[in-house]
């Protein structure tokens, strides 16, 4: 299999504005934000989207995404954010592997 771009950021094949990383996870800033701060959480173990990914890896990524959101609002001051994940390319999945965008939101 053809790895995807974030499988190539996990091998640090290609740049990018890391923000977190463990055993099971990585985050990173999303290339093309929608807000300031705008990033990504993708499970390091791969699965295409929630139709096939496990409900340990799901979870986890869940949390961790959780926990990443709630730091980097209280860091960038904002005001809010919106936790999304796109299923298939009919829902605006671009990049055929697991992720979460986690979008930071500002009052002004």
């Amino acid at each position: 299999m053809e790895r995807d771009i974030f499988q190539r950021i996990i091998d640090r094949d290609i740049p990018a504005t890391i923000i977190y990383e463990d055993a099971r996870v990585i985050a990173f800033l999303d290339i093309d934000p929608e807000s300031k701060g705008h990033f990504l959480v993708v499970p390091k173990k791969y699965s295409e989207n929630l139709f096939d990914i496990t409900d340990e890896d799901l979870s986890n990524l869940i949390l961790t995404a959780r926990k990443l959101a709630l730091e980097q609002v209280e860091k960038l001051n904002a005001t809010g954010f919106k936790l999304q994940i796109n299923n298939n390319e009919s829902a605006g999945q671009s990049v055929m592997r697991t992720h979460v965008h986690i979008i930071p939101y500002y009052e002004d």
